[in-house]
């Protein structure tokens, strides 16, 4: 699975500035510090699209391994530390064969909390208008380490400032973006707080309150045979891991499909399954949540979303409340109703769950933000259909709003060319913001979406729209 939703390959390139000082931070190098289980740099080089990557900074003790991982080359400027444009320039040397068309993200090292879509936006922005995009805080300020550019007009800014005998020692980014015309220069405003940077203890204290966990959102192929999908989910649980997450989040009926025996499975492999997920969670270190059925007395089962991390106890699970009896599917015939709300915490934020049909009932993701839940999991096993995808999208992003929260939905892929009767997914698995803004989505193949939660975001989307505490109960009109 690839862990990059909907990339193509383009002609930019980004240049981290990972060179500072750091005075007023005692002099940390405060790239390396740790933001919610990853370097600040890390952060940094994973929202950076894929592409030229270049690191103006000392490699340090973990260069190696971070340009390895992320396709990243470390320089120095010369001489070191002579100040951000003069980095900045040397970043710019890196890429002396590119075609000035070419877009380059200007980035800050210390700003963590960047996101992949905010950077593939500016910089698809900058390339679509052949203008600089820089990213704007709340209080109005324009980042200047948050901005993409067209490199023909980046290498005539600097060539426009430099010092008469050559460089740019010392000389402030200021005077860079003082070379552009006012119509050179467009805004995008944050969302949450990614253009936050580290310059304070007070700025550090104020992004690790900010930064949430990591969550992977595996959107997999569900095999009817029980051992494939054991290996299945083996493997989409360890390139979770292997991609930072804190949590990944399966689909709904992981353990078998719709369309097979649900008693059969739950009877069999309802307990191999919950074992294998805490097997999993110890392995990796890292939260494991996906669907299962559990048999009940009657005769049914429940849809059980099973959460399992390393060291719980006890274990959790979520039984489907809402039963999907419509679109000429009759959930009810072979499975039972849950009725208890599940929410859980992890790395300081809270979490709900909602299960595929529930997510058409706004009061279970209002109750669950009562109840504290930042960010609701949505395990899915959607039925095709005629606008059954725009039906979705519009449900997810219906009930971000309605509970400002993030909602974090898991698809099954749909088997190549099935056209059944049961649900199999419709893939497009997909991260929604608390004022209900698409971030990311995948598309019907096999994925990984990855999402670095901004609590942030949430705490401003209730500040603005305080529709929770606005609630009142109705009269009931019956």
């Amino acid at each position: 699975m690839s862990p990059h939703p909907q990339e193509r390959t383009a002609t930019v390139a980004a240049v981290i500035l990972a060179g500072g000082a750091a005075s007023r931070l005692g002099g940390t190098d405060k790239t390396r510090l740790p933001i919610a289980g990853a370097s600040v740099l890390e952060r940094v080089l994973r929202a950076a699209p894929v592409g030229r990557r270049i690191v103006v900074g000392p490699g340090g003790a973990d260069g190696a391994d971070l340009a390895e991982r992320h396709g990243a080359r470390f320089v120095l400027e010369d001489p070191p530390r002579s100040g951000p444009l003069a980095a900045l320039a040397r970043g710019v040397a890196e890429v002396s064969e590119a075609p000035d068309e070419t877009t380059v993200l200007v980035l800050g090292g210390d700003m963590p909390l960047l996101r992949p879509e905010t950077l593939r936006g500016l910089a698809a922005r900058s390339a679509e208008a052949s203008r600089v995009v820089a990213l704007e805080a709340a209080d109005g300020h324009l980042q200047f380490l948050g901005a993409a550019w067209p490199l023909g007009r980046l290498r005539a800014a600097l060539a426009a400032i430099e010092h008469p005998d050559g460089g740019w020692a010392d000389l402030p980014l200021r005077r860079l973006y003082g070379e552009l015309a006012g119509d050179e220069l467009l805004s995008v405003p944050e969302t949450g707080a990614e253009a936050a940077d580290i310059d304070t203890p007070d700025a550090l204290d104020q992004v690790r309150r900010a930064a949430g966990p990591r969550i992977a959102l595996a959107q997999i192929e569900v095999p009817t045979d029980h051992e494939e999908m054991v290996e299945v989910v083996r493997g989409a649980v360890a390139e979770a891991a292997e991609e930072g997450a804190h949590l990944v989040l399966l689909p709904e009926a992981t353990l078998t499909p719709f369309g097979t025996s649900l008693r059969r499975a739950a009877e069999a492999h309802h307990e191999q399954f919950a074992h294998l997920l805490q097997e999993l969670a110890e392995q990796h270190g890292l939260v494991v949540v996906a669907g299962s059925f559990a048999p009940t007395e009657d005769g049914r089962v429940n849809n059980t979303v099973l959460v399992r991390g390393p060291g719980w106890d006890p274990h959790l699970e979520y039984r489907k409340i809402h039963l999907f009896d419509a679109f000429g599917t009759d959930e009810s015939r072979t499975v039972a109703p849950g009725d208890e709300l599940v929410t859980f915490d992890l790395a300081g934020t809270r979490f709900g769950i909602a299960t595929c049909y529930d997510v058409r009932f706004p009061e279970q993701f209002t109750a669950l933000a009562r109840r504290g839940a930042q960010a609701i999991l949505v395990p899915l096993a959607w039925k095709d259909g005629p606008g059954k995808h725009a039906q979705l999208q519009l449900l997810l992003r219906a009930r971000a709003l309605d509970a400002t929260a993030v909602v974090l939905a898991a698809d099954q892929a749909p088997p190549p060319g099935y056209t059944g009767p049961d649900p199999r997914g419709i893939g497009r698995s997909a991260a929604v913001g608390p004022l209900g803004a698409l971030r990311e989505e995948l598309g019907r193949e096999p994925g990984l979406l990855l999402v670095d939660l901004d609590l942030a975001e949430v705490e401003a989307a209730r500040a603005a729209l305080p529709v929770l505490r606005h609630h009142v109960p109705l009269p009931d009109g019956g």
